[in-house]
């Protein structure tokens, strides 16, 4: 989870080659649960579910392009009523799913369900939410480049007012979920330039042996659309990507992005993480 262009697909990538771990295209899964745009939904205060996660599940299946494993698909859990037992039924259905793949990890990657962060943890008290934080001016840069080039797919996105509301309400839902445990932080710019290492301290915090080969990622056909074309596809090796912001925008714009953005948030962070190379926040017990 993370904002976007923060390298969550890049991550999902590199741990999809582990042999434990089964990933799979988004779901949105708990952003239909718990809200679409964050603001938790009435009900679920209530504790209560129209279900909308289990259409979520549903959807799944036809969403794999070229999955051979379509066939082992577990059944769809029974409608509920209550959040707790839905949210039961969706670990169930994941835990099959990847033990149908020969696997006993799974790995969900939503964007967006950052702002569910904390609730999703306290929903799943064995799960890890692992969280990718990227510098706030290379995030905005990237999503305005990727609206000029896929205008159609992402209209509104253009204007850098976007990707900074979308970056500081990221960061401050980070931030936050760093209160309660399992929650992990992953560098952009570290996991970039000592891709090992970093994922060597992620693998320990989730409880895994790093495998070699990891750090290439894998071809990601089995869980990216045909028609993502802006979601990274490049082969090899992990590179650092060269920053669009000096590129994309004019002084003046550059100084008013950087004065709208919530950095000391990030630097707050990266002082959590001690500046360490490859070192992987993480809030164990909450921090």
């Amino acid at each position: 989870m993370g904002c976007s262009r923060s390298g969550t697909t890049l991550l999902q990538r590199l741990l999809a080659s582990h042999s434990r771990i089964f990933t799979f295209p988004e779901t949105g899964v708990f952003l239909k649960a718990f809200g679409m745009r964050g603001a938790v939904l009435p009900w679920v205060h209530l504790g209560l579910t129209l279900g909308k996660e289990r259409k979520a599940l549903e959807a799944l299946p036809a969403s794999l392009p070229g999955d051979p494993g379509k066939s082992r698909y577990p059944p769809l859990p029974r409608r509920r009523f209550f959040m707790t037992r839905s949210m039961n039924d969706v670990v169930a259905y994941f835990d099959a799913l990847a033990a149908a793949h020969g696997k006993d990890i799974w790995l969900e990657k939503t964007p967006r369900h950052v702002f569910h962060a904390l609730r999703i943890r306290q929903a799943i008290p064995d799960s890890l939410c692992i969280h990718m934080v990227r510098n706030g001016a290379d995030v905005v840069a990237s999503i305005v480049d990727r609206a000029k080039r896929y205008p159609d797919q992402f209209p509104r996105q253009g204007d850098p007012s976007y990707g900074i509301r979308q970056w500081n309400r990221s960061i401050q839902a980070t931030t936050e979920a760093l209160s309660g445990p399992g929650h992990a932080v992953v560098f952009y710019d570290e996991l970039v330039s000592d891709t090992e290492s970093t994922l060597r301290s992620l693998c320990q915090i989730i409880g895994i042996d790093f495998e070699t080969g990891m750090d290439v990622p894998v071809d990601p056909s089995a869980f990216i659309q045909p028609d993502e074309g802006w979601k990274s596809q490049v082969t090899g090796p992990v590179r650092p990507a060269i920053s669009k912001f000096h590129k994309l925008f004019d002084a003046d714009t550059q100084a008013a992005i950087l004065q709208a953005l919530e950095m000391e948030r990030f630097e707050k962070l990266k002082h959590k993480q001690g500046g360490s190379r490859g070192d992987v926040l993480f809030s164990g017990t909450g921090l």
